[in-house]
């Protein structure tokens, strides 16, 4: 049988679920998408830099075996033959992990991290593995071993981070899907920047292996063109795994009564314009506004109002992040600091003033501030806020105009919305609802109660219905 070849311009705006349907129906070879996949991402990299390595020979040698399965009528899962990519710091076997560090190894992988092995499973095919900031350390798209990693919207603008070449891959158009992580907003802050979904799920849902320096804060999740593709990454890659302990405990769901609301038309939605007593700028205020009023309009619930009227926990997060970094790469930091980021190297030295005391004080106040986000999501089903209080600075920069560059974690400074909801390990979805003045990208973030991630999908499906899936950024954009 003859396939049918795609426009690149019809593959950049296909979702992967469009895609693996085209694949089932034996009408597009996976061989055709990963070579667009791959022709695509290729012609971004002048502009955006988003790839630390194609996977040219192994995508193809997938696609290969996935357009003969489908052929013959064997398909592996709803993600066959779909091409997609991955943070570089996932374990790939035969494949290097740098993790944005000049100080990795080139030793390759010797197994498969959990959701890569789902993901192969699922029949996906990897085209290659996304810049990152070294060690997935700060909310910015730049790192010693691969430079400065740019916003297809605008490329003198950052993609934000540290899954910087995930989103930006997706919001070029070359994949439909990528793989990234997010310990304080590495999925959320690059998928608002970019213009393009991202989920945060609950913590333990997809496992973490092998393990991070903040453990208790990394989530596994997807970036995708619409939210119906993260729901398929999810389901796809969810489930407990015993090289990851708190994901044993993730696996059941505790959406149905509030999914029972959605469907009656009484699902209770607050919406904090201010998370955190924190106005947005100008820009990001509007732009939200007008979605949210779109949505109560549109959407039947019980909407309501919330200060969210919670202290930001920036000094606990501080204490378990810099903790965290510091300690976690002492010996590389002190073996090989000169070829490594200084803000990074600079956590070793600020590690030392914290306590064993410091450090508890700081679980122990964790506690408290998850006791508080707790309640309030018992007073709704779903809490909405702007993602980001700020679009996309300049590509090269640490912190917008007049940021706290001095600040111990300079990045947490201008990231308000992003890590509280590490703290707590609820699911988050950032999707994108408007551009602002300067046709930037402002997202939009969904939070659930813990366990509530099948809810914060469904709404994030309603909500993107109302105000657009994500689209591809133009080609020529300056």
């Amino acid at each position: 049988m003859k396939f049918t070849d795609l426009s690149p311009d019809r593959y950049r705006r296909l979702t992967a679920k469009r895609a693996a349907r085209l694949v089932a129906d034996r009408i597009v070879s996976p061989v055709h998408l990963a070579e667009h996949a791959l022709a695509s991402a290729k012609a971004a990299e002048p502009r955006i830099n988003a790839y630390v390595r194609f996977l040219e020979d192994d995508a193809l040698r997938w696609a290969g075996e996935r357009e003969a399965e489908a052929r013959a009528g064997r398909l592996r899962g709803k993600l066959h033959g779909v091409p997609i990519a991955v943070k570089d710091n996932f374990y790939l076997a035969g494949h290097p992990v740098s993790r944005g560090s000049r100080t990795a190894s080139d030793a390759p992988a010797t197994g498969n991290a959990p959701a890569i092995e789902r993901i192969l499973a699922a029949g996906a095919v990897i085209v290659g593995k996304t810049t990152m900031p070294e060690f997935g350390w700060k909310g910015t798209g730049s790192s010693p071993l691969t430079g400065i990693t740019r916003n297809p919207w605008d490329p003198s603008r950052n993609p934000g981070g540290s899954s910087s070449g995930s989103a930006a891959t997706v919001a070029s158009g070359a994949v439909p899907i990528a793989l990234g992580s997010d310990a304080g907003g590495s999925i959320r802050i690059p998928a608002a920047f970019c213009g393009v979904a991202g989920f945060k799920p609950t913590l333990g849902r997809i496992p973490v292996w092998p393990g991070t320096v903040t453990e208790s804060l990394s989530h596994v999740g997807p970036l995708a063109r619409s939210v119906e593709d993260v729901a398929v990454t999810v389901a796809a890659t969810a489930g407990p795994d015993p090289r990851d302990p708190l994901s044993c405990g993730a696996s059941g769901d505790t959406s149905w009564q509030a999914l029972a609301r959605l469907r009656a038309g009484s699902l209770r939605i607050a919406v904090a314009a201010e998370p955190f007593g924190v106005a947005p700028g100008d820009g990001v205020a509007a732009v939200f506004g007008h979605a949210t009023d779109r949505l109560r309009e549109t959407i039947p619930a019980d909407w309501t109002e919330t200060d969210l009227d919670i202290a930001l926990p920036r000094g606990i997060f501080e204490t378990l992040w810099v903790t965290g970094r510091g300690f976690g790469f002492s010996n590389v930091i002190a073996a090989r600091g000169a070829e490594m980021d200084p803000g990074l190297v600079r956590c070793g030295a600020l590690a030392q003033a914290y306590s064993l005391a410091d450090f508890l004080g700081a679980m122990d106040s964790r506690r408290r501030l998850n006791a508080q986000l707790a309640a309030t999501l018992e007073a709704c089903d779903v809490l909405v806020t702007p993602t980001m209080p700020l679009t996309a600075f300049a590509a090269e920069d640490e912190v917008p105009p007049g940021g706290e560059a001095d600040a111990p974690l300079p990045w947490v400074t201008w990231t308000p919305y992003t890590y509280p909801f590490n703290l707590s390990g609820q699911p988050a979805l950032s999707i994108p609802c408007g551009f602002d003045e300067n046709r930037l990208p402002v997202g939009l973030q969904a939070i659930g109660k813990s366990g509530a991630d099948r809810l914060v999908l469904a709404v994030g499906r309603r909500f993107e219905r109302i105000l657009g899936r994500p689209r591809p950024a133009p080609l020529n954009a300056p």
